[in-house]
């Protein structure tokens, strides 16, 4: 919409959240945008009537609350959002107060039980950019604790550790390896070698794109409803794609306890999806964890 695209940010913002507000919590009080934004009443007022000249169906005045609520029918949003950005607005605490769930904690998340040192990941995402070698010790669970020279050159986060992909220089086979940020002990950039900014496009793991084509389990004792399985995961004639990197796609799929096996084998009530073209696998280096395929290990 052009009208939209045309208005400053701050004002963009505000009427976004009023927008957001009438989805979510049914309506507004011109409050809510004097307390958000820090603005004065005058301009609140005119925000409102900026988004009712925009959408006027969307919203009436509740002459007895004086507040603008949503209509039963009409509402046509006129900001897209996301669902990925409308949960993480849910997420944050104002927002919850604002929708009177923080007496039952707001909405509640699985918590991390690991986080980086933000020393080491400061150090790690400066030597990424200026394509610097660190020099860093690190601990494995098969060998211990060992000193490493990486150069790295991207990040991921597979639902629990945030990985730092990094060629490894004492490493002559397959020299590109993932490394989980909390087993760094330390970490601290070599200025006297020279800058590798080239070394990403010799990855070739990551790099490789490689598309996983996810099913309902086929075994009934797993699964026994397969079209609610498609409807959780949003499916299409029965089947989702992910394309993932190589590198990482054997994370992804011990994260979301996809089954591997080429005869869908794995047994249990957390195997509901199965991974239907078992090909896609071939050569990816990242399958060692993937469930069914093998025993996690380290080199």
């Amino acid at each position: 919409m052009k009208e939209l695209e045309e208005l400053p940010k701050n004002v963009y913002s505000r009427l976004e959240f009023i927008e957001f507000l009438l989805r979510f919590r049914g309506g507004f009080a011109r409050s809510d945008l004097t307390d958000r934004f820090g603005i004065g009443e005058a301009a609140a007022t005119r925000d409102i009537k900026l988004y009712k000249d925009l959408a006027e169906q969307n919203l009436f005045l509740n002459q007895v609350t004086k507040k603008y609520e949503i209509p039963k029918e009409g509402f046509s949003p006129i900001f897209e959002l996301r669902s990925q950005s409308a949960l993480s607005k849910l997420r944050t605490g104002k927002i919850s107060e604002m929708l009177g769930m923080s007496d039952y904690g707001g909405v509640l998340t699985i918590p991390r039980l690991v986080l980086p040192d933000v020393d080491i990941l400061s150090t790690i995402t400066r030597a990424i950019c200026s394509g610097r070698t660190i020099k860093a010790g690190y601990t494995s669970i098969g060998n211990g604790k060992s000193e490493k020279e990486l150069i790295p050159h991207a990040l991921f986060d597979n639902g629990i550790h945030w990985y730092v992909r990094a060629f490894d220089v004492s490493k002559e086979e397959k020299p590109f390896r993932s490394y989980a940020l909390t087993r760094f002990v330390d970490a601290k950039i070599d200025y006297e070698r020279k800058p590798q900014v080239e070394r990403k496009a010799l990855d070739h793991q990551w790099n490789r794109i490689v598309n996983l084509e996810l099913v309902p389990h086929p075994n009934s004792k797993n699964v026994s409803s397969p079209e609610t399985v498609e409807r959780d995961y949003g499916m299409r004639d029965g089947s989702l794609t992910i394309e993932a990197r190589a590198a990482i796609a054997g994370y992804w799929l011990y994260h979301w306890s996809v089954d591997c096996t080429e005869d869908h084998s794995l047994e249990g009530y957390n195997y509901q999806l199965w991974l239907r073209n078992h090909q896609s696998l071939y050569d990816v280096e990242s399958s060692v964890i993937a469930p069914g395929l093998s025993d996690y290990h380290e080199k």
